[in-house]
C-alpha cells in the first residue's frame, strides 16, 4: 500500500469522525431541547393548575376577612344602641318639656299634618341644600319640623333659616359624623321610631323625610293625607313595577295615619331596632308584608323614586327623588354635585337658577350619570340591588324570601 492511499484513508477516517461527532452533537442538543421544552412545560402546567387554586383560597380568605370585619362592625354597634338608647327613650321623650312644647305647637300653628326631619351640625349643608330646593314650593317650608341633636344645628339653622321651626332635642351620642350602618346611624333611626310612637300616642299624624331628597314638585298637594284606603304610605324600592323589589319600604320618605295600629307598628320596630343589628325600612318591609294591619300602601314611582330612576331612560319624571346610597356621611352633598343637585353657593346664598336647571333636566331626562364615576357607595348598592332581584325572582324561594331578606341586609352586605 502506497503513501498516497494512506493519506487517502486517513482522510476518510478524519471526515467520517468529523460527520459521526456532529450527528452525536445534533443529537445530544435535540434531548437537551427536549428535555428544557419539557421541563418549561410541566413548569406552565403546574401554574396553570396552581393559579385557580391560589384564586380560590384568596377569595376565601377575603371573605373571610370581611365576615370578620362584619362581624366586628355589628357587635360595635349594637352596643352602641344599648350604651346610648336610653337618651332616645319614648319614655323621656314624652316626659319631656320639649315635647310638650312641640304639641302645643302642632295644636295650634298646625292644620295639616308635620314633616319631621332629623338634623345634627354635619347635615347642615344637606339641610340648606334642601331649603333652597324646596323655597319655591307653597307651603312646604310651612309644614316642615326639624329635630336638631346638637346645639350648633340648632343655632345655625335659626340663624340661616329663622322661619323653620325646630324640635331641640341635644343627644351626645349624635354629636358627631357618622356612616351607614354604624351605631350613630341605629341610634338615629331608633330615635325617629320612638318620636313616631310619642307622636302616635298624641294622635298627631305626620309625615317624615329625608333631605338628601329632590322636590322637583310640591308631594303635600297631592292629596296622601286624605286617602284613607290605608294607614301608612311608603316610598318604595325598586325601578318600576316590574322590579322584584316593588312594595319594599324605602323608608325616607314617608306618611303616617295616628291610630291604634300604627302605634303597634312603631313600638315594634322600636323594640327591634334597639336590640337588632337591621335596618329600619327591613323590620317595616317585613312588618308589612306579614301583619295584616296597619294596611300599608306604597307611593307610585311618578310620584316618589329614589336615585335608581337616573339609571333608567329617565321617563316619567318624579316629583321627589330621593338621592342617598352613599355609604360614606360625608360624601353625599359631593355626590349630589355632580348630578347637579347642588343649589347653595360657597357663600351661603340659594341660587334658584340652579334649582330650575335641575328640574328642567329631570323633566327633559338630561340628568347626566354616564360621565359621572359612581361612588365607592353606589357601586356597592348597585351590585347588591342587582344581586336581591336574582333571588326574588328565582321561583318558589324568592316569594318565601321577600317579607325577610331586608331583616339580614346589613349582614349580608359584608363589604359596607
Amino acid at each position: 500500500m502506497n503513501s498516497t492511499e494512506l493519506r487517502h484513508r486517513s482522510v476518510a477516517k478524519s471526515v467520517n469522525d468529523n460527520v459521526s461527532s456532529m450527528t452525536t452533537d445534533v443529537t445530544s442538543t435535540k434531548k437537551d431541547s427536549r428535555r428544557g421544552s419539557t421541563a418549561k412545560s410541566s413548569w406552565m402546567e403546574v401554574w396553570l393548575w396552581r393559579i385557580p387554586l391560589i384564586l380560590f383560597y384568596a377569595f376565601w380568605f377575603l371573605f373571610g376577612l370581611l365576615v370578620l370585619r362584619k362581624t366586628q362592625n355589628a357587635i360595635t354597634a349594637v352596643r352602641y344602641v344599648k350604651r346610648h338608647g336610653h337618651t332616645v327613650a319614648q319614655e323621656i321623650i314624652e316626659n319631656s318639656r320639649e315635647f310638650d312644647d312641640l304639641i302645643h305647637m302642632l295644636d295650634v300653628e298646625f292644620t295639616r299634618p308635620p314633616a319631621f326631619l332629623l338634623l345634627n351640625q354635619y347635615a347642615l349643608n344637606m339641610t340648606y341644600n334642601f331649603l333652597c330646593n324646596t323655597a319655591s314650593l307653597s307651603g312646604v317650608h310651612e309644614r316642615l319640623i326639624f329635630v336638631t341633636l346638637d346645639t350648633v344645628s340648632r343655632d345655625e339653622l335659626r340663624k340661616m333659616w329663622p322661619d323653620i321651626r325646630q324640635f331641640h332635642w341635644p343627644t351626645p351620642s349624635l354629636y358627631k359624623p357618622f356612616s351607614f350602618a354604624e351605631g350613630p346611624y341605629q341610634t338615629i333611626y331608633l330615635l325617629r321610631a320612638n318620636l313616631a310612637v310619642s307622636l302616635l300616642r298624641k294622635g298627631k299624624s305626620f309625615w317624615m323625610m329625608q333631605q338628601d331628597t329632590f322636590w322637583r314638585k310640591n308631594l303635600f298637594e297631592l292629596g296622601f293625607e286624605d286617602d284613607m284606603s290605608y294607614d301608612a304610605i311608603f316610598d318604595q324600592l325598586g325601578v318600576n313595577e316590574k322590579s322584584m323589589r316593588t312594595n319594599w319600604v324605602n323608608g325616607a320618605n314617608f306618611f303616617i295615619r295616628a291610630n291604634n295600629d300604627t302605634i303597634k307598628f312603631f313600638e315594634r320596630l322600636s323594640e327591634k331596632l334597639a336590640h337588632w343589628y337591621t335596618p329600619d325600612m327591613g323590620v317595616m318591609i317585613h312588618q308589612c308584608h306579614t301583619w295584616g294591619r296597619p294596611r300599608c300602601a306604597y307611593f307610585p314611582y311618578e310620584m316618589a323614586h329614589s336615585w335608581e330612576w337616573m339609571y333608567t331612560a329617565q321617563k316619567n319624571p318624579p316629583y321627589i327623588l330621593q338621592l342617598d346610597c352613599e355609604t360614606d356621611g360625608g360624601s353625599k352633598l359631593m355626590q349630589l354635585g355632580k348630578f347637579g343637585f347642588h343649589f347653595v353657593d360657597s357663600n351661603g346664598t340659594c341660587d334658584h337658577e340652579k334649582v330650575q336647571l335641575a328640574r328642567e333636566r329631570m323633566e327633559a331626562g338630561q340628568i347626566e350619570v354616564r360621565r359621572n364615576i359612581p361612588s365607592w357607595g353606589r357601586l356597592q348598592f348597585k351590585a347588591y340591588w342587582y344581586i336581591v332581584e336574582y333571588i326574588l325572582w328565582t321561583p318558589y324561594i324568592g316569594p318565601l324570601l321577600k317579607p325577610y331578606l331586608p331583616l339580614v341586609g346589613y349582614i349580608l352586605m359584608i363589604t359596607v
